[in-house]
Formats: C-alpha cells, structure tokens, sequence
C-alpha cells in the first residue's frame, strides 16, 4: 500500500527521545481516532532526531489529513509541552529534503 511522509519539527521545553513522541503520536491518533481509526492511518515514527528536534512520520496514503491533524493535536509528552509543525508532505522520504525555489 502506497504510503506518506511527514516531516515534523518538534518545538519542546527540554529534547524528547523518540519513545516519547511515538508514544505522544500514536495516543493523539487513538485518541482522535480510535482503534479503527489508529488501525486505518497506520502511522510510524520512520526517524527521529533529538538534536534538530524534527521526526519522520509514515502514514497510509488515504489517512495523511488525518495524521496531520492528530499531530497538530498534540500539546504534550512524557509531561513536556510541545508543539509540532508538520513542515512537508511527500510520498518518499527523499522528497522531504527537496525545497522549492522562492
């Protein structure tokens, strides 16, 4: 099944480890969700980097929208606020890193 990346920019108090925003990731989904719906998106933590603060997400095509807003949902993880940015959307992970020229 084709999938979606999404590239995050995690804006936090302190650095997270990538256990604590998978773990924040998949209970905004299941939260906003459910279990069908957690089941249906699919999501992944593909790559997280603690130093630039930015995560790679993988979803199931059909449920990107959705993705991105349980991700925008997010306040909080492991008892540090956060805010992540969903900055691009593609549909391979080495597209993340192409910029369009201004």
């Amino acid at each position: 099944m084709a999938r979606r990346y999404l590239l995050v920019k995690v804006v936090s108090e302190r650095p997270l480890s990538s256990e604590q925003f998978g773990t924040a990731l998949i209970g905004s989904v299941r939260r906003c969700f459910g279990e069908v719906g957690l089941s249906r998106i699919d999501p992944k933590l593909v790559r997280f980097d603690p130093n630039q603060s930015e995560a790679i997400v993988a979803c199931k095509r059909d449920g990107a929208s959705e993705l991105q807003a349980a991700i925008a949902l997010i306040s909080e993880a492991s008892e540090v606020s956060i805010v992540p940015l969903v900055l691009r959307v593609s549909g391979t992970i080495k597209g993340l890193g192409k910029r369009k020229p201004r």
